[in-house]
């Protein structure tokens, strides 16, 4: 007689799923929050977009951010439940195409290949103009290519020879992050009360005429950019010890650790500002909060911080895409899948995949000439691939697998997903109908229309690996 599935052992558990394993299980649950809060990374994010929201909706613009936390935590809850039921690499990927259909499934895996591909660059263009200001390199877009391409030739290195390395890394990264960030909040929120808080800039509209809802909404970017990738713990399910139990706590904690020192960040960010007009004309207003409340010394050394942040969160965003293109390789839907579905013997590492992807972030380093492009649409898709998934968990919530660990909010699962599918919808809608965000909407049809044809020209009468998947338990 089998054990009750909350006994299976991890190889077990992968065995249940026609798979055996081929990479090496390191992650408990500490490393398994790391790879998501790395991922989210809030350092990122509101570097990258800060300047965008100050100059669209003003410095009350941030209050678009826990607006974001709360939507995303509805997300989390639902992949968090997916990810205690199939608890395999390739994350929506694999559970859509067991649930719905292996095209819809190959689909969203397509949607998730160009996700990975495209955040690469983008992350690491966010790094390149820190580490020119801190190094004293002239920011000249061909210097800060240079740094880009560097940048991402270094976390291939790391990502094929050492995943104690990576991990290690992203580990730091957490107290790097997660502690400079609260740190520099204690230190900013008291010398603003030293100095005198500037409470208006919470709801200074900055340049707004008329309706404020426009600019308010816009000013989701932030956030719509920043809290995702907490996907990525359940991405590398097959190398962390008792994923069943493991990922869906790391998912949830790392985005509600997001939410709420972001929100706290941003508010004694802003209350600190010493002069509005200079800050939302700075070409990097944070820098010029931090060097102006603390000194350049202290202002370089936050920026230390920050750079070891992004750096985690483009390494770790590599080794979720490298294993994504496995996951798709070992089912024979990804482009040539023998070579891309080898795991090196000595390193364990998928690392043909990794190559590719490393090419692929050159590439758009190269050709992007625009980083709010870059950035808007690797928030839609993320947005696009949340939607599909949660709609699919909505729909086959009664056919679901039962799960291998209980998760608290199990129960509520329907409603949840039911509020996860329209905030996704809203936050899809955000990010492509003002006439702001029209080329990032141009982008991502483009990129999805790609998808199709590729999918009818090459994979649409493949014959799918376990066609028929088996989801009793």
């Amino acid at each position: 007689m089998e054990p009750p599935v909350q006994l299976l052992s991890d190889e077990e558990v992968l065995s249940r799923f026609s798979y055996r394993g081929e990479l090496k299980r390191t992650l408990g649950l500490f490393a398994s929050f790391a790879v998501a809060f790395s991922f989210i990374s809030i350092t990122t994010g509101i570097f990258t977009n800060f300047s965008f929201v100050l100059t669209t909706g003003g410095p009350a613009g941030i209050w678009t951010w826990p607006v974001a936390a709360i939507g995303q935590l509805f997300v989390a809850a639902v992949f968090a439940d997916l990810a205690s039921r199939i608890p395999i690499s390739g994350y929506s990927y694999q559970w859509i195409r067991r649930l719905a259909t292996p095209g819809v499934g190959w689909f969203t895996g397509w949607m998730s290949f160009a996700f990975l591909a495209l955040v690469v660059p983008a992350v690491d263009s966010g790094l390149a103009p820190i580490v020119a200001q801190v190094l004293g390199i002239s920011p000249t877009a061909a210097h800060l290519t240079d740094i880009v391409i560097v940048t991402i030739l270094v976390q291939l290195l790391l990502n094929v020879f050492s995943v104690k390395a990576t991990s290690g890394i992203n580990s730091a990264a957490v107290f790097t992050e997660a502690g400079g960030f609260l740190g520099l909040t204690i230190v900013l929120a008291i010398l603003a009360f030293v100095h005198h808080p500037h409470w208006n800039n919470l709801a200074y509209h900055a340049n707004v005429r008329g309706s404020y809802v426009g600019p308010f909404v816009l000013s989701l970017l932030m956030g719509l950019f920043t809290i995702v990738g907490f996907e990525a713990a359940a991405n590398l399910s097959e190398e962390t010890k008792q994923a069943h139990r493991v990922v869906p706590r790391a998912i949830v904690t790392s985005v509600a650790l997001a939410g709420a020192l972001g929100t706290l960040f941003l508010v004694a960010a802003v209350i600190s500002i010493p002069n509005l007009g200079k800050a939302i004309a700075s070409s990097a207003p944070l820098p010029y909060i931090i060097d102006s409340n603390l000194g350049a010394v202290f202002g370089t050394l936050f920026l230390v911080l920050v750079m070891i942040s992004i750096f985690a969160c483009g390494l770790v965003i590599m080794t979720s895409g490298g294993r994504l293109i496995f996951a798709m390789s070992r089912d024979g839907n990804f482009f040539a899948s023998g070579l891309f579905r080898r795991v090196s013997p000595r390193f364990e590492t998928p690392v043909a995949a990794l190559i590719l992807l490393a090419v692929l972030g050159i590439v758009g380093a190269y050709f992007s000439s625009s980083l709010t492009v870059l950035v808007g649409t690797t928030a839609v898709l993320p947005a696009l691939i949340y939607l599909f998934t949660t709609v699919t968990y909505l729909f086959s919530y009664r056919r679901l697998p039962a799960a291998l660990a209980s998760t608290k909010w199990a129960r509520w699962g329907r409603p949840i997903a039911v509020i996860a599918s329209i905030w996704l919808v809203f936050s899809v809608l955000v990010l492509t109908i003002p006439k702001q965000f029209h080329q990032v909407a141009i982008w991502t049809v483009g990129i999805l229309v790609l998808g199709l044809v590729v999918y009818f020209a090459g994979f649409r009468r493949r014959n799918f690996a376990s066609a028929s998947l088996d989801l009793e338990t």
